[in-house]
């Protein structure tokens, strides 16, 4: 299955990046989103676009001006983010809210935008790219954690609306390989408890054990191209696998003695 036109954010770096690739490779027209884009590719098919997501009011003008400009895509992968690690006492107020709308309004504001002129299409699909921990948790990430749940249900819940007009995906991605941990807002570890320094101790180690954005990249892209909605688990065999499963069927009192023994022990 062919894309003609594919708008993916967070396109500069990680999954994004490869997935741009990949799409370009194929031949689609690619429009990656981005603050910053270090090395564009090289090829008329490839459109970057500087754009700061946390910015509710930019990501609508944005999307209004995309459509009057390049018209519709018929793909549409909500990718961008970025985590705080933070011991909730001294979370910073300004990266809660920043946090929100980079993880959940603005791909709730570009769906609102492009859903409905898909559906008039009568083609398209939207990806939206969660995390495993809307069933697993991460401590110390407390807003991180909320909106990948808030629009993993965000994501079902269109599902529903639009189950004959177009595709919604909700991708519930383990951990990747990325320097994710390395862009993460964290305060110092001077002034840590030694619970906090034991648990990103294994959030480094997990990210470091997982596997790499080009393999996942091109797994997840079979799997859009395939799939007629719904949610697609991926990641490590472990967390896409095993993790998937065991979290559709623990009660909340067994995830949580997971939890703490694989963060805190």
């Amino acid at each position: 299955m062919k894309f003609e036109k594919v708008l993916i954010t967070g396109g500069s770096r990680g999954i994004g990046r490869q997935l741009v690739r990949i799409f370009l490779n194929k031949g689609s027209e690619v429009h990656a989103i981005s603050r910053n884009f270090h090395d564009e590719f090289d090829s008329p098919q490839f459109k970057f676009h500087s754009l700061d997501l946390s910015n509710t009011n930019e990501t609508s003008l944005f999307a209004k001006n995309f459509i009057k400009r390049y018209g519709v895509p018929d793909l549409l992968i909500n990718n961008a983010g970025e985590g705080a690690f933070f011991e909730w006492h001294s979370f910073p107020e300004d990266d809660i809210q920043k946090q929100i709308n980079l993880l959940f309004t603005a791909p709730v504001l570009l769906c609102r935008l492009f859903a409905p002129h898909m559906a008039e299409s009568g083609k398209g699909k939207i990806v939206n790219i969660t995390s495993l921990a809307t069933i697993f948790p991460v401590p110390f990430m407390p807003i991180y954690n909320s909106c990948k749940s808030a629009l993993s249900s965000f994501s079902r819940s269109l599902q529903l609306e639009y189950q004959s007009k177009q595709v919604f995906i909700d991708v519930i991605l383990g951990d990747v390989k990325t320097d994710f941990n390395e862009k993460l807002r964290r305060s110092s570890s001077n002034h840590w408890a030694e619970s906090t320094k034991i648990a990103w101790s294994q959030v480094k180690k997990q990210l470091d054990e997982s596997p790499t954005p080009d393999l996942i990249a091109k797994r997840l892209v079979s799997k859009i191209c395939k799939s007629s909605g719904g949610i697609v688990y991926e990641g490590g065999w472990t967390q896409r696998v095993v993790y998937s499963r065991l979290g559709q069927v623990l009660p909340s009192f067994l995830k949580n003695i997971i939890l703490q023994r694989r963060y805190f022990n």
